[in-house]
């Protein structure tokens, strides 16, 4: 299966089992696999289609049918001569227990491409399938990348508030002693109580992410599980398209062109023996009117007009339709090759804004440092000094984001392109 399959790639990334305290994206890949209901429809098209190759296959076999018949006439041919005599007159109460047998001799290769037909009809249910179960890695990333997001938010909010709980303590110090205003100290406590909501709500986004990952893979996640954030270094010229789709395109083709065989193998006339062993009477020789044993056996060749007719019109309305399958394989892969762009250009973006976050962080921890010195001699206001601060915890969590950004279009270009997962 072409979504699941291990194929070597020049990438690294963090996979394998995963350890009790922490769990990989690779390992939330492979256990949504296993665990999700829709992939055992897999195993039960494997199924269907062994039963649909056996119920085909019956057709090389001869077609047998028991019949059974009485009947009673009001009735019958009467061959008595004027004055009496002639043959002994029929029954007007028949009866006749028979077997027939019809063996198809030749039918243009109809069972042997029926066969054909029918594994490609079960690849193309396969593979419909497994792009179904492609959407699931999407939303593993989207919910993945999502909680990691979600607790360095609430990490960095723990850090704003761990600070503004510190000056807090030393601007109420002051405020005491009557060196500041004790409109600083209420500036700091609002703050205080925003930051506080910030960090409840993040963390209630942590724990729903936890959940509906949980869902995702079938198995409960603790919401303390460390997600472990993938490092992976892509080669865009190595790695080639392993959509699902083109495996759905292919057997779709496949599946019409058998079909356009059958269509084809009615243009033959089909050529099948026969023979009836029966007992009853009257039998083939209805002036004997005794029961008794007769049989029938001969050769039997039939051409449908109208079904030879049609067959090539229904080739070339097949035929039509892969064109249709042509085309809308082109679209995909355009659409691809778009989407692929746009995650490349979105990588570069990123990467260009991670440079520029490390240069912010180190001049913003300057001017917090300095502006701690100031505000206790004075010099500015709790909120100057709450506006840098919050500047420095933006541009600490700027990066950070931007660090999981970067790592979810990476994923995303991966899920994008169809890799497997090693």
């Amino acid at each position: 299966m072409m979504f699941f399959i291990a194929l070597t790639f020049v990438f690294t990334t963090f996979s394998g089992g995963a350890p009790a305290d922490s769990i990989t994206l690779d390992y939330c890949y492979q256990q949504a696999y296993e665990n999700y209901p829709k992939v055992q429809n897999i195993e039960f098209q494997k199924k269907i289609t062994e039963l649909n190759i056996q119920i085909a296959n019956t057709g090389h076999y001869p077609d047998v049918s028991i019949n059974g018949r009485a009947s009673y006439q009001s009735e019958v041919t009467d061959f008595s001569l004027p004055g009496g005599g002639g043959p002994p007159a029929i029954s007007k109460d028949q009866y006749q227990a028979s077997v027939d047998v019809t063996q198809t001799i030749f039918n243009g290769g109809a069972v042997g491409i029926q066969k054909e037909l029918e594994k490609a009809k079960g690849k193309q249910e396969i593979y419909s399938t497994e792009v179904e179960l492609h959407q699931i890695r999407s939303q593993i990333d989207q919910v993945y990348f999502g909680i990691l997001l979600s607790q360095q938010q609430s990490k960095t909010i723990g850090l704003l508030i761990a600070n503004l709980e510190e000056q807090l303590s030393t601007v109420r110090s002051k405020v005491d002693n009557g060196v500041l205003l004790a409109s600083q100290q209420h500036i700091l406590e609002a703050e205080l109580i925003k930051a506080r909501q910030d960090s409840v709500n993040s963390h209630s986004n942590v724990v729903a992410g936890y959940r509906v990952l949980g869902e995702l893979i079938g198995e409960k996640v603790a919401t303390g599980t460390k997600l472990q954030l993938p490092q992976q270094n892509i080669d865009h010229q190595s790695l080639q398209p392993h959509r699902s789709e083109y495996d759905l395109f292919e057997s779709t083709e496949e599946t019409i062109e058998q079909q356009k065989r059958l269509a084809g193998s009615q243009k033959w006339p089909s050529l099948s023996a026969f023979g009836t062993a029966a007992y009853g009477r009257p039998g083939l020789n209805f002036l004997n009117d005794d029961f008794h044993e007769y049989y029938t056996v001969g050769l039997k060749v039939r051409w449908n007009f109208w079904a030879s007719y049609n067959a090539g019109e229904k080739q070339q309305m097949l035929q039509l339709r892969q064109q249709q399958v042509e085309q809308n394989r082109r679209s995909f892969t355009r659409q691809l090759h778009a989407s692929l762009n746009r995650i490349q250009e979105r990588m570069r973006a990123i990467e260009e804004n991670i440079e520029r976050d490390k240069k912010a962080i180190a001049l913003r921890k300057k001017i917090v440092e300095e502006n701690v010195s100031q505000l206790n001699n004075g010099a500015i206001t709790a909120s100057q000094y709450v506006t840098e601060l919050n500047r420095a915890h933006q541009a600490r969590l700027s990066l950070y984001i931007n660090r999981v950004r970067l790592a979810q279009a990476q994923s995303d270009y991966l899920t994008t392109l169809g890799v497997p997962i090693q």
